[in-house]
């Protein structure tokens, strides 16, 4: 099968690898959309990449860290009900053990033996049957790709935030994620959802949404952000940055005893202040029916999401697209050639 693999800073080639062996639970899936993450930026502008083995998070290996993966049930293991094969799946790329009592809780996020299921810039992708869903009604490949990252993450981030409705919910950066955080907070009753990022494409979007976007280049934030809430401090901070000052900035603005969950970055918060910090990353299987039924029902919209499709073959503009335009590219996915 034909593969994408790093060969140097921002640079690869896609080259023939053996397709992967499917485990008995297991199962192959034909890929047919696998979007860009924040998460695999990194990695590809690094000049160098880890020393993982096949199957490992890491951007050496033939299909990189590709995780946003939807497509076809080509081959099931021999404990999988053979009717699957032709299935159109989307895959929850946090994988539990399966036997701990997190797991059994339906929180396979808290598992001590998490694994991530990626190299999904190729053409085949083999991972645990039970972490291949069906395609809801209505959805492409490629919708369907940011599932887990798009709607799982934020929706996740905030059931552990338990925004009430009323509640004023602030959110740094409006990137995918960050707007998803945004449509959450709309989604649990969050009033007014305020959005912070200095690229006016973003704000535009989320704008759009019904989030009020504002710019933290044109005053302080701090005074912008009171104006909009009628001089209130956010009840509840969300944040998908991880530049440091704008972490700080987001926990500053925070008020006292409210609540801040960021996937990413983390304040100095400092042993005797008092609000609530958590990180969160992925979404628990147990949120999974909660995240479908607001997609099937609209109340969560990824229309409008993707900005830009490329082919296996030309990943090397795909990424460059995601990581140095960030004024027009908005979500990047790479489609079966």
């Amino acid at each position: 099968m034909k593969a994408a693999r790093k060969t140097a800073a921002s640079r690869a080639e896609i080259v023939d690898v053996p397709v992967p062996e499917v485990a008995p639970d297991g199962a192959l899936v034909r890929v047919r959309a696998c979007a860009i993450c924040a998460s695999d930026v990194p990695g590809w502008l690094a000049p160098v990449a880890g020393g993982g083995s096949p199957g490992e998070w890491d951007a050496d290996n033939p299909g990189l860290t590709g995780h946003e993966i939807a497509g076809e049930l080509t081959v099931v293991g021999r404990n999988v009900d053979p009717a699957r094969v032709g299935e159109r799946v989307w895959i929850d790329p946090i994988a539990g053990c399966g036997h701990c009592e997190e797991c059994r809780q339906g929180r396979q996020t808290f598992c001590p033996d998490v694994t991530i299921i990626s190299q999904g810039f190729a053409e085949y992708v083999a991972c645990p049957a039970h972490q291949c869903r069906p395609i809801p009604l209505g959805l492409d490949f490629e919708t369907a790709s940011l599932i887990p990252d798009m709607a799982g993450t934020p929706i996740g981030a905030l059931n552990r935030a338990l925004v009430k409705r009323g509640e004023v919910v602030a959110v740094w950066g409006l990137g995918p994620v960050g707007l998803g955080l945004a449509q959450a907070a709309l989604m649990k009753g969050g009033s007014p959802v305020i959005g912070v990022d200095p690229v006016g494409s973003r704000r535009r979007r989320a704008g759009a949404f019904g989030v009020t976007a504002l710019d933290p280049s044109d005053l302080p934030i701090e005074d912008l952000i009171r104006r909009a809430t009628g001089g209130r401090a956010p009840d509840v901070v969300l944040c998908s940055v991880s530049n440091d000052k704008a972490v700080r900035q987001a926990f500053d603005m925070l008020r006292n005893d409210g609540r801040m969950v960021t996937v990413a970055g983390f304040p100095p918060a400092g042993g005797e202040v008092r609000k609530w910090v958590s990180g969160t990353w992925g979404c628990d299987e147990r949120l999974w029916p909660e995240v479908l039924d607001a997609i099937q029902t609209e109340q969560f919209r990824l229309d409008g999401y993707i900005t830009h499709r490329f082919a296996l073959r030309d990943i090397e503009e795909a990424f460059s697209t995601r990581a140095n335009d960030l004024e027009h590219s908005f979500k990047v996915v790479v489609t079966a050639d």
